[in-house]
Order: C-alpha cells, then structure tokens, then sequence
C-alpha cells in the first residue's frame, strides 16, 4: 500500500469535511453561547469600538477579546451575516488540519501524518463546532500549532520555533485564557520527564518563551486595564473594583478550577470519560485503546515523542477536577487525540493480519450505530428527504469506493468507512436536523420581523434577560428601556416573553401584541420536541409587543 493512496483518501476526507462546514455556514446561531459571541462583535463592529467587550448592554468580563477582533474585522470585510460569523473560526479550524499533519509527519511519517488528518476531521465534535461556532475550533488551530513549533525548538534548537510557538501560545491565551497553554505545557513537560530528558526541561529558553508570550498577549491585557482597572466604579458581578487583570489571571481559570470565582460551575469527575466516547465520534473508544497501546509500546522503546500523550491525559485529568464541564472543552486537543490514534493504526497497519478481531467488531459496533442513529433521526423528523441529502450521500459512496479499492487491509477499509458514514451522518444533521429546529428559536424570527415590518423600532426591556438571537440578527443595535420608563416608548417594539407580560399587567402597563412567536431552546433537544406530533406541547410563546398608554 503506497503512501499516495493514504494522501489522496485522506485528502478527499478533508474535502468532504469542507463540503459539510460549507453546508453549515449559512445557518443560523444557535444560544446562548454562539449569539453571544456574534453579537458582542456586531457591537464592536458597528461601534468600531475594539476595546470595550459589552453584553445585554453592560460592561462584559468573560472570555477575552480574540474571537471578537477576529470575527468583527470578518463582518468589516463581508458584512454581518452567518458566514462572516462563523468564517474565522472554520479558516483555523483548518490551520490546526495542517499543523496536526506537520507535527504527525514530523514524528512518525507520512502515512500515520494522512491518517491522523482523516480522523481528525471527521471527529463529532470538529464538524459541530465548526457550524456552532465559539472558541473551539480558534484554540484547536492554535494550540496545535504551538505544540509543533515547540516540538521543532525541541529538535533543531531553533529561536525561530520558539517564536513562533510563543506567538500561537499567545493567541490560544487570547481565545480562552491561561489555561488555554495546559495542553501544551502537560504535552512538553510531560515529555521530557518521561524521557529524563532534565537538561531539556531545564533549558533557560523556556523562560524566553514565557517572555514572549507575555508580550504577544498585551493587546488582550491592555483592553482589559482599559476597560476594566481603569475604572474601579465600574459594577461588574455585582461589585466594585473589579479588575480584569486580575480576573484574566486568576478568577476566569484559577477561580473556575477551584470553583471560587464569580461565575461558579458544578462538576463530575467521571464526565470527560464517557463524553468522549461520543464527542470524538466515530473514534472514541478506538482512541481509549490507542492510548494503552502507546503507553505500552513507548514504555519499552521509548523512542517516539509523548507530548501528545501527556497532553492528552493530563489535559481530560484536569479538566475532570475542574467543576466547570462542557463536552466541547475536549475539541483543543483532538489533534492530539488524533495523531494517537493514527499512530495506533499505523502500527497495526504494519503488521499484515495480525489485527485483533475484537477491534474490528467495536468499530464495526460504532458504523452500524451511526447508520442507525441517522436513519433513525430522519424517520423521527417526518421529512420528505432533500435532493441535497441524496446529492450527498452519492458523492461520499463514490468516495468511498475510491477509497477501499486497493486495500485489503481491515483495518484500514474500517477507518475510510467511518469517515464517510459519519460524513453521512453530519450532511444529515446540516440538511435535515438543523434546518427542521433553527425555526424555533424565536428571537431569529423576531428580529427578521422588525427588520422588515418595523425597522429601527426594535427594543427590549432592560431587565439582564438573554436574547442574544434577537440582538444579533437585528439590523440595527437594540435598544433597551426600563420597565419604570415603558410609558415613554410608545412607537417602539418590544420583543418579549409570558413573565414580562405579566409584569406589565400587574404595572398596569398597556401594551398590544404585534407577533405571537412559537419558541423553544433548541440547545436543549428533547424527544417531544423532535416528534412533530407532539412538537406543540412543548413550545412556548414569545411575543412583539407595543406600548399604547
């Protein structure tokens, strides 16, 4: 088997996975997270105002400022849209494909390199957060990236590499924080305590590094002491004196871990380990064994790197700990994931036959429950099937033949057919799943409404409660009014909810319901919710209201 033939299946992965993240662009944000990030960069857009992060129009300390600046010079070039939204993060997305296949080649060569790319773009949570957009796919290029350039000072002494290694290091930090380094440092560290490589661990440059990353992060803490220190009156979590040094430093990633900052966070230390199993999907257990299997094998040669080990392990352990869980967290190192498991076939590859039977048949197990779990969803939504889903399955059998045609390697024909059933899958999630239930989110529909019907009169009350879908797809920046001051806002439209009007009956406040809108939040699916039939049980009513006292 030639490595030609592992380049061009891999590259039609690739494709195939661009194809899906094409299909995903133009549909709409989903909350809280994703709306709230595209409309905290609308504002910087049409404000022009890079420095001040605001949300529900107050002062905003959170996450730090390099999706905003990425995705607000976005809208600069191609308007404020879906796709200008979620452009930056897919293009890095792709940056940390390329940087997974450096590092891989670079440490195991060109066969475990391809393979390491195939499953990295067709891991569960790639594809869903390359169309939910957050920071995810901005941290999985960078992080990678860094881990290579740090791995080649590793090899060739080179101040080149640890510039650039310091400089991504420092645009993950400026994605998600501090913490965002973890990976890396575990990955480093890690290596060479196994290898008892103590002149390397020791080597003064290291403190170079830091150096330099501290320099490449100033932008992020000059906003915050802008925005933040300068101004002790400000009123954020509910207190005075707040810095936002000291919360980008401590609070938003010390604080979390410990569970002692503002924003609290409750936990399982069991969570990542059976999350994985589906997040990284079709891959997941397939990883668990890999990570033995390398274990194992290094133990005795010691002869491979083991960056990607530690920084595996020890990023899901710490993450574990932490009381802050979310499935996505894990998305920063699936190109480490990836390049274990790859490594894992790789070597099985090498010896002809000599595959156990039971991991033919966990994979097997895991093809078959995707089929299932896609034929099922499609039968639940009730949908006449859409020429783009046909057009799509044609071309990934097609590509499937392609890819299986010349190998009679198990092993190998397994991972092209996970790819393309679970590429299946995803164009079903893009063209069936997420067109069927985007309509529900109720302030989408709203703000399109007032854009059309009642353009520049859209407002909310100001009262801290979340509708980032309204204000993002809004053409205009919404306006907010206290409830003590509704008497005022007669020509304005209100984009409301049950609780608020019963707030305004009890003020005896007069208003008239423009749209009764059916709502639901899609972020959190149920199956009454995806059965048609009983879909109406579950929705809610939100409303456009208008003042008439």
């Amino acid at each position: 088997m030639t490595i030609k033939f592992f380049r061009y299946n891999a590259l039609l992965v690739v494709v195939l996975s661009l194809v899906i993240a094409i299909l995903g662009l133009p549909l709409d944000l989903i909350l809280p997270d994703a709306t709230l990030y595209g409309m905290i960069s609308k504002e910087m857009y049409l404000t022009n105002d890079f420095i001040n992060l605001y949300s529900l129009g107050y002062d905003w300390l959170d996450k730090p400022h390099l999706p905003f600046w990425l995705t607000a010079l976005s809208f600069k070039v191609f308007g404020v849209s879906n796709f200008s939204y979620k452009l930056p993060g897919i293009l890095t997305f792709f940056l940390g494909v390329l940087y997974t296949y450096k590092f891989a080649f670079h440490n195991y060569g060109k066969q475990t390199a391809w393979i390491s790319v195939a499953i990295l773009c067709t891991s569960f949570h790639s594809i869903l957060s390359n169309f939910d957009v957050r920071a995810e796919p901005y941290l999985t290029g960078f992080i990678i990236a860094s881990l290579y350039y740090f791995d080649g000072f590793i090899r060739e002494k080179s101040f080149k590499n640890v510039l650039l290694a310091s400089f991504f290091a420092g645009l993950a930090i400026m994605t998600k924080g501090i913490f965002a380094v973890l990976p890396i440092a575990f990955g480093i560290g890690g290596h060479f305590l196994f290898k008892k490589d103590w002149k390397g661990l020791f080597n003064p440059l290291w403190l170079v590094a830091i150096a330099l990353i501290l320099v490449f992060i100033t932008p992020e803490l000059y906003s915050l002491y802008v925005q933040f220190d300068l101004h002790p009156e400000k009123v954020v979590f509910d207190q005075q004196n707040v810095s936002g040094l000291r919360f980008f430093f401590w609070d938003s990633q010390f604080g979390r871990f410990f569970n002692t900052a503002p924003i609290k966070g409750s936990g399982n230390v069991f969570f990542f380990l059976h999350t994985l199993l589906w997040a990284f999907l079709p891959w997941g257990i397939l990883f668990y064994i890999a990570i033995i299997y390398k274990w194992k094998v290094n133990v005795k040669s010691k002869e491979k790197e083991m960056m990607t080990w530690f920084g595996s392990i020890m990023t899901i352990l710490i993450f574990s700990l932490s009381k802050f869980q979310l499935a996505h967290y894990t998305n920063i190192i699936f190109p480490f994931m990836a390049i274990i498991c790859a490594d894992f076939i790789s070597n099985l590859v090498s010896k002809r036959g000599a595959l156990p039977k039971w991991i033919i048949g966990i994979q097997s197990i895991t093809i078959a429950f995707i089929i299932v779990l896609t034929i099922g969803v499609l039968v639940l939504l009730d949908e006449t099937t859409k020429i783009e889903f046909i057009g799509f399955i044609l071309l990934a059998l097609f590509a499937l033949g392609f890819m299986i045609k010349k190998t009679d390697y198990k092993i190998i024909n397994l991972i092209w057919i996970s790819s393309i059933v679970s590429f299946m899958m995803y164009a079903m999630l893009m063209i069936h799943f997420y067109p069927s239930i985007l309509p529900y989110q109720s302030g989408v529909k709203a703000a399109r409404i007032v854009n059309e019907k009642y353009d520049g009169k859209g407002h909310l009350i100001d009262n801290k409660t979340n509708r980032f879908d309204f204000e993002f797809y809004l053409d205009r920046l919404v306006k907010r009014v206290k409830i003590e001051e509704l008497n005022t806002a007669t020509n304005a439209v209100f984009y409301s909810n049950s609780k608020e009007l019963k707030e305004l009956n009890d003020l005896g406040i007069k208003y008239q319901i423009l749209e009764e809108i059916d709502s639901y939040p899609i972020s959190r699916i149920s199956l009454p919710f995806l059965n048609p039939d009983k879909r109406a049980g579950v929705l809610e009513k939100k409303y456009l209201i208008q003042i008439t006292n």
